[in-house]
């Protein structure tokens, strides 16, 4: 019975160096696995938050030149309406000028239709007609 215990002593201390042996050179291996994932996640959350940050400033340059193109927009839109005013302006000054010619004119050509008329009737009375 010694032997056997001694065999089954033996047998557990083989059988624990091994599990020893074993436990030694896996307990790394997982750990470091563990360590690799845990690794790859931040890298992939850095690159996420690298990504959102680029998009983020993408984002900001697009609505500050968007920002840009719209005040331009409205400095051109007030250059034009002051043009535009001032054309009004000058186009309405021309209308009067013309308005005031035109009346002038209407009253020369009476005043002239007027003398003609006169002229008729002086020179129908002193040439008499000849029959």
């Amino acid at each position: 019975m010694e032997d056997t215990l001694a065999l089954i002593a033996f047998a557990i201390g083989i059988f624990g160096t091994v599990f020893g042996i074993y436990k030694h050179f896996k307990n790394p291996q997982t750990e470091l696995e563990k360590n690799q994932i845990k690794t790859d996640k931040e890298l992939e959350d850095k690159a996420s938050l690298l990504s959102q940050k680029e998009v983020q400033g993408k984002a900001e340059l697009l609505a500050q030149q968007v920002q840009w193109e719209k005040e331009a927009n409205e400095k051109r839109f007030c250059d034009m309406h002051i043009l535009l005013k001032d054309a009004m302006s000058l186009a309405e000054n021309h209308v009067h000028t013309v308005d005031t010619k035109v009346d002038k004119l209407c009253e020369n050509v009476n005043n002239m239709g007027i003398e003609i008329a006169k002229l008729a009737t002086t020179i129908s009375e002193r040439i008499p007609r000849k029959e």
